[in-house]
């Protein structure tokens, strides 16, 4: 069924859509769509403390999804098993759950709950790279599903522990002598 799902999105393809996905699916290989925005964000100094915690996200995203759970499931991508031309080079490792997914959600879930000005641009920013994954045939359905749930919950997370995470990045920076960039 899965497939099918994937399939009935193949029948939406143009040249537009084409680049629209491709670009965007790009910008979150390495979570750089992510990190430009937290970039931005420190710029403002009584927004680095949000920043600082989008980092945390995304660090705790990368361990779960990436060193433990993609480890764990082994699930082959969907191109591996349909005749597809790929939009994107072939991405490398297990397809389940989806990296850009939860990355995408650990962030726009964290800033949502932190009530930055621009929630619901980011929200639909993580909504449209999780569907880029499809679009692209690298993910399956579940994957990007169970991927954003993990995000979520990671931003929550990060969310509820916010005051933990901010002694523990300061103390940190006095460790290592940087105090000038506590936060």
């Amino acid at each position: 069924m899965e497939l099918q799902i994937l399939d009935l999105i193949q029948t939406w393809r143009n040249p537009l859509l084409d680049i629209f996905f491709t670009v965007l699916t790009r910008m979150g290989d390495h979570a750089e769509i992510w990190l430009l925005l937290i970039f931005i964000m420190w710029m403002k100094k009584e927004r680095r403390q949000t920043a600082s915690l989008a980092v945390v996200s995304i660090i705790i995203e990368l361990i779960v999804v990436s060193l433990i759970l993609k480890p764990i499931f082994m699930r082959p991508r969907p191109f591996l098993v349909s005749d597809i031309a790929l939009l994107i080079p072939e991405p490398f490792g297990a397809s389940f759950p989806s990296g850009h997914a939860a990355s995408s959600f650990a962030v726009a879930y964290f800033l949502y709950r932190e009530n930055a000005s621009y929630k619901h641009w980011i929200m639909t920013i993580a909504i449209l790279m999780s569907f880029s994954r499809l679009y692209v045939y690298v993910h399956y359905p579940s994957d990007v599903i169970v991927g954003a749930l993990i995000g979520i919950g990671i931003g929550e997370f990060v969310h509820r522990k916010r005051d933990t995470f901010i002694h523990l990045i300061n103390a940190v920076l006095k460790k290592i002598n940087l105090e000038k960039f506590e936060i």
